[in-house]
């Protein structure tokens, strides 16, 4: 069985979906799913399923916490009373988010070489099925989100610095594109692609990419690219529209 937060909250076991119910109940699930195998105390369930919990808030988790036994009955999980609180008792490496912490720490490190490193965080690439906690509201739920989301840059960034050692830029510029617009203010992945782009001989395409980012951010947020980005268009300013990047350590 596999549980799965990197994207909407699902639970899947023999090939199937297993039904969850609502919002709520999923976001129950995902509350303890994020420190699997390790009890939740009530008060920390609660803060995490209600940004204002109602009076009878404890009686809701329990009602439930009751349908979401019923529903993993047959998965092999549990959510087991503990130490005051409640565990989902299952191996962490069945959990998406788990998985992917553990390969892209492996692809770290100093052991590994680079075409290990590139295969692990393809690997963990691959668990992300779009925002995570998708359809689970509250302030705990965007916490929890933006904080993978920046974890799942991070592992693309070192995934395509990997690649572009490699010589592989067509894979990163082909896997970055659609990424790059949405994360605007993710400046790492865009210089990525920028550099991938320049390898291809395709500098100008790396300049109308910046200049859109420059765009982007001037008018959301009022501020300019960072120096990293601005010294890369700069030198692929200078060097002409078919530079290759300057070469990453």
């Amino acid at each position: 069985m596999d549980v799965r937060i990197l994207g909407p909250v699902e639970v899947s076991a023999a090939g199937r979906r297993v039904p969850l119910g609502p919002p709520q109940r999923r976001a129950v699930l995902a509350a303890l799913a994020v420190d699997a195998d390790r009890p939740v105390s009530l008060g920390t369930l609660i803060e995490r399923v209600w940004d204002d919990p109602p009076d009878r808030a404890t009686d809701s988790l329990y009602a439930h916490i009751a349908r979401l036994r019923q529903a993993l009955a047959a998965t092999g999980a549990r959510i087991e009373r503990r130490d005051g609180g409640y565990a989902l008792e299952v191996d962490p490496d069945r959990v998406d988010a788990y998985r992917f912490r553990r390969l892209a720490k492996q692809a770290q490190l100093p052991a590994c070489d680079d075409f290990g490193r590139a295969r692990l965080l393809a690997e963990a690439m691959e668990l992300w099925r779009g925002a995570p906690l998708t359809g689970i509201p509250g302030e705990w739920a965007a916490r929890m989100r933006y904080g993978i989301e920046q974890q799942f840059v991070g592992a693309v960034v070192t995934w395509a610095e990997t690649h572009l050692r490699l010589g592989r830029p067509d894979v990163v510029v082909t896997e970055l594109t659609p990424l790059v617009p949405r994360h605007p203010l993710a400046e790492p992945l865009a210089s990525m692609l920028m550099r991938g782009l320049c390898a291809l001989g395709r500098g100008a395409e790396a300049v109308a990419l910046y200049a859109r980012l420059r765009g982007y951010l001037a008018d959301h947020l009022g501020i300019e690219p960072g120096p990293e980005l601005r010294a890369l268009h700069l030198s692929i300013l200078r060097a002409g529209p078919a530079t290759r990047p300057p070469a990453l350590v």
